[in-house]
């Protein structure tokens, strides 16, 4: 009995063994060694950041064995689940806009507890606060010879800011020997990057953004008279659209005014966003007596069908690092009203597929609204060539160019197919 029992275990482990073989080799295969390695993204929050510009980059870590962990605030409204495509393991930490915020203090040491526990192979951080919080938190972690890469959507301090951006200057330049790689969205960024890592080891990148898919985008098809209908837009209605974060730096307040200065009975603007200054844009309407003309819809899943149920995209910001929403905009063929601003200016052409002006220009956003309105031919002919523009900023593109940076940085296996210089073709903006 004995020497068949150890028969039976002996067989059953050559099955396992082979079973193991097997899903080691279709691994290798595939160019991925291991599930043991690990990627850290770190954003200020969830919804508005994570799931809305990086689940293909975390989808890309996956298809390469990756274990992807996540750390960022939970920013879903009450009701809604959190919940994050491709992450293998999500952090909530307490991330503050404001600098001076204690929680961030909070989130610093639960970081590093992460960081410094959690074996990672890369850590790759966004937005301003938790990108600073997340190169002190992994000043050890650097030590053992691991990387941090830093996406800078938009530097704070730019041509033209106010005075007080020079301690954003100051801050970045301080972290730039923290890290291993900042990667840009605009010419402009990407010059001061060079100067903060010319002297200190640091590389900087210029990427077109974190994509937009501009195909996506275009063969969207819609029922136009349908959407209208359900959100009360009459079909012949002239259709004024924004998609943004509402708070003080989209500038829908003087959006709201220049939409006030020419209403007509059939024209609508239509705000699609949530954010901190929604109930009082939302009270300026009614103080404008515009509020039955101003449709709020809130945080939208389906903006990309939105877009086209739209006639004119109005994107009035007073600071942006690249403006995503333009962009897609642009790509489902809308003519853009836009701020004359660093990133806009990086696809926006005054007169070409678009109309600029200076952010407070009240007047100015306007007299453009009332042109486009009047004048259907310059409406399709920015309009169209609004879509012709968008091509670098497609998602193929920006995967392909960040793919390459990725494999600079952590110790991605090269298969016989050349997996680190593909074609991005096959990827496309993961959607929630």
């Amino acid at each position: 009995m004995r020497a068949a029992y150890v028969l039976f275990m002996f067989h059953y482990s050559m099955i396992n063994m082979g079973l193991m073989t097997g899903q080691m080799l279709r691994f290798m295969n595939k160019g991925c060694w291991a599930l043991s390695k690990k990627v850290l993204f770190v954003a200020s929050v969830v919804k508005k950041h994570i799931n809305q510009f990086h689940l293909t980059y975390l989808k890309w870590f996956k298809e390469r064995g990756y274990e992807v962990h996540v750390c960022a605030r939970n920013d879903f409204e009450d009701g809604e689940k959190c919940v994050i495509p491709y992450c293998d393991k999500y952090f909530d930490l307490p991330f503050s806009r404001s600098p001076l915020s204690l929680s961030n203090l909070t989130a610093f040491f639960k970081l590093k507890n992460i960081i410094d526990s959690g074996d990672y192979e890369l850590i790759h951080c966004h937005t301003p606060v938790a990108a600073v919080i997340t190169r002190l938190a992994a000043v050890r972690f650097r030590q053992k010879g691991k990387k941090v890469i830093y996406t800078a959507h938009g530097f704070h301090f730019f041509k033209g800011a106010p005075a007080v951006s020079r301690l954003y200057y100051v801050v970045e330049k301080f972290l730039a020997p923290f890290t291993d790689a900042i990667i840009t969205i605009n010419q402009e960024d990407y010059e001061a990057a060079e100067k903060f890592c010319k002297k200190c080891g640091c590389k900087s990148y210029l990427v077109h953004g974190v994509g937009v898919d501009t195909i996506r985008i275009r063969n969207t098809k819609v029922d136009r008279s349908a959407v209208r209908k359900n959100l009360g837009i009459p079909d012949d209605a002239f259709v004024i659209m924004t998609t943004v974060e509402i708070n003080r730096n989209k500038n829908i307040a003087t959006a709201l005014r220049a939409f006030e200065k020419v209403k007509k009975p059939n024209m609508f603007y239509l705000v699609c966003g949530s954010g901190d200054m929604k109930s009082h844009c939302m009270e300026l309407a009614k103080a404008l007596g515009i509020s039955d003309n101003v449709i709020f819809a809130g945080y939208r899943y389906d903006v990309f069908t939105l877009l086209h149920i739209a006639d004119v995209f109005l994107f009035p910001s007073y600071r942006e690092g690249l403006g995503i929403a333009a962009i897609e905009a642009m790509s489902a063929g809308l003519p853009v009203i836009a701020s004359d601003i660093r990133g806009v200016t990086e696809y926006a052409v005054n007169g070409k597929n678009s109309l600029l002006f200076r952010p407070d220009d009240v007047d100015g956003f306007a007299g453009a609204i009332a042109t486009l309105e009047s004048n259907e031919k310059l409406r399709k002919e920015l309009g169209a060539e609004a879509e012709r523009s968008v091509y670098k900023f497609d998602i193929r593109c920006s995967v392909k160019a960040m793919s390459e940076i990725y494999c600079e940085y952590a110790d991605i296996p090269v298969s016989g197919n050349h997996e680190c210089t593909e074609n991005a073709s096959d990827y496309e903006r993961a959607s929630v």
